[in-house]
């Protein structure tokens, strides 16, 4: 075991250039058992150089039709089209005509009711439904209602009481925070008079 590891050695020495007392040394033949050398640094004449800082500088010119930059924006044009939108843009559209998308253009402006429902960033009427899994109930919402909610409301409540006789609309109105909710999936019906309001 000992004679295949002083092989091995030798075989390691040859290819690290080292000599045979060098070998003698660090195996440890008396003992029974022979330790490979680990691998060796080899030191040459001179200092070193250490990282970077060692490397020689180097110089470089900048040619002189390199120093002068040039401003153009003939190409701006195409840099925009790669640029992502900041704001939805308004659709080109008369108050009240209706898309082939089926979308409606507000037609209302402030000062014809008491109360005005702007319309969303994405250009639709803020009315949502939410869906409380644990009750197992649906809540119809309108948001960002402006000037006299409780006007909006008892409309609301009226509206969908002639629609729906047979149901007691519940109807919450919450002014701090513009909101008005609904007991119940009332969301086409609550759209639809919106939208004969112009909203």
């Amino acid at each position: 075991m000992a004679f295949n590891r002083c092989l091995t050695s030798l075989r390691y020495v040859g290819r690290t250039r080292l000599g045979l007392g060098t070998l003698l040394r660090d195996t440890n033949l008396g003992s029974g058992r022979a330790s490979v050398p680990g691998p060796r640094i080899l030191h040459t004449t001179g200092v070193v150089p250490h990282g970077i800082q060692g490397l020689p500088r180097g110089r470089h010119t900048i040619p002189e039709t390199r120093e002068q930059v040039e401003v153009s924006t003939a190409e701006w044009s195409y840099v925009e089209r790669l640029m992502h939108p900041t704001a939805i843009p308004k659709p080109c559209a008369m108050p009240g005509e209706v898309m082939p998308s089926g979308w409606v253009a507000p037609s209302a402006k402030i000062g014809d009711y008491p109360y005005f429902v702007p319309r969303s960033t994405n250009h639709m009427i803020p009315v949502y439904l939410k869906h409380v899994q644990i009750l197992q109930r649906f809540i119809t919402s309108v948001k960002h209602v402006e000037g006299d909610i409780f006007a909006l409301g008892e409309e609301l409540q009226d509206y969908l009481q002639q629609r729906i006789p047979k149901k007691y609309i519940i109807v919450r109105v919450h002014e701090p925070h513009q909101v008005i909710q609904i007991k119940g999936n009332f969301v086409a019906e609550v759209k639809e008079f919106l939208l004969e309001k112009g909203f």
